[in-house]
């Protein structure tokens, strides 16, 4: 029996160009083969952009009007791409709306904000997702599944970052992502929501913030003319304050004793894009940097004579997490990127749906992050130690 999906994207920026990607791309794995996909209308209240973005990855529709969109009978799942201050007006209507809904994190700007979400999502009949995107990359998901696995020991010591350069330039434009009203974070929460998830997702909860360090180093930059879209929209000469933190240092307790440092930087100049995890364990340590994607480093205490013992770099291949699904050569040493990444998230979401189960990162996921970045500007306020306290959906 084939499910037939009709899917459309509201927001046709970075993100929403990401997912459309994905959804194109879904069908190389082999198991979605009873599912049909169709690529059915991109929405963005730029009718421009959404028609720019329809046309290059092959859906059939663009519209503006975000309310028509959802009320139509037509479209059975939906990703949503927005800014984090738009989340709160739009994911309620699509759940409300009874779709399939999977959505670009972070839900929400706060801890609360997410705890409300997460309650609409969780007494939803449909499918809810979130795209934490790094997980689904096989060299990170490999690394996760060898420390469970017991392949490090009990790990006691954990270091977990994110840098990029896209905000080095002080002359980018004051978009939203600058305004800690709209975004609820800047660099803890805009790129540092990746890496405290995978730093969970590799070890397990963090129960407290042991310290947390923000500092804004661009403090003001140019705002950006009428229409401008992305990191190096068009600018005007009048300028406006930095709100947000453009450099983040957290250190944090997991739940299960081991402790971690978890470094964040938007102006990292000459690195454009890192996200790495790094443990140490009773029984070696284990590394993966997203800068080389397709492979991690492992060692182990002595699997060799002294003299040659030391971390084996071990290239992805078809034994791993994902890797059949989105290499477009399965064979080991091909090598995938962040690309295939979200085309993996999608093809779990649309597995979730056709099988009407829970997919792995829901909005308790989200959540789950949120709480940590909570934690992170509670200390970095008050200069004292946090608890996560998680809010908890009813």
């Amino acid at each position: 029996m084939t499910t037939t999906l009709r899917i459309g994207i509201i927001g046709a920026g970075m993100a929403g160009q990401a997912h459309a990607f994905g959804y194109r791309n879904a069908m190389m794995a082999r198991d979605l083969a009873d599912v049909d996909v169709q690529l059915h209308t991109i929405a963005d209240p730029n009718l421009e952009l959404a028609q720019s973005v329809a046309k290059r990855y092959g859906f059939a529709n663009a519209v503006a009007d975000i309310d028509a969109f959802l009320a139509s009978p037509e479209i059975d799942a939906v990703s949503v791409a927005l800014p984090n201050h738009l989340h709160a007006q739009i994911l309620p209507k699509v759940i409300a709306s009874g779709k399939h809904l999977f959505a670009e994190k972070p839900i929400g700007r706060t801890r609360e904000e997410a705890a409300w979400l997460a309650d609409l999502a969780q007494a939803s009949t449909a499918v809810t997702g979130v795209g934490f995107s790094f997980r689904r990359l096989p060299g990170l998901a490999a690394l996760a599944q060898a420390v469970e696995n017991g392949a490090v020991g009990q790990i006691h010591t954990v270091r977990a970052w994110y840098n990029a350069d896209y905000a080095a330039d002080p002359s980018g434009a004051l978009s939203w992502r600058y305004s800690q009203e709209q975004s609820g974070g800047g660099a803890l929460l805009d790129i540092g929501a990746h890496a405290i998830d995978a730093a969970q997702f590799v070890v397990g909860p963090v129960s407290r913030v042991l310290n947390s360090t923000l500092r804004t180093v661009i403090t003001e930059r140019p705002k950006p003319a009428a229409g401008a879209i992305g990191h190096g929209g068009a600018t005007t000469s009048e300028r406006g304050p930095v709100t947000n933190d453009d450099v983040a240092l957290v250190t944090v307790e997991f739940d299960g004793g081991a402790v971690g440092q978890i470094s964040l930087s938007r102006i990292a100049s000459g690195i454009p894009n890192s996200l790495g995890v790094e443990v140490f364990g009773s029984e070696g340590h284990a590394l993966f940097d997203s800068i080389s994607a397709g492979e991690f480093h492992l060692f182990q205490n002595g699997t060799a004579a002294a003299a040659v013992n030391g971390p084996r770099r071990i290239f992805t291949g078809p034994e791993h997490p994902y890797f059949n699904d989105v290499a477009a050569m399965p064979g080991a040493g091909v090598g995938t990127g962040y690309a295939e990444a979200f085309v993996a998230e999608i093809q779990e979401f649309l597995r979730c749906v056709r099988d009407n189960r829970t997919m792995d990162t829901n909005f308790n996921t989200a959540l789950a992050m949120m709480g940590v970045v909570g934690a992170a500007l509670e200390a970095a306020e008050t200069n004292t130690t946090a608890d996560i306290n998680h809010p908890q959906p009813a």
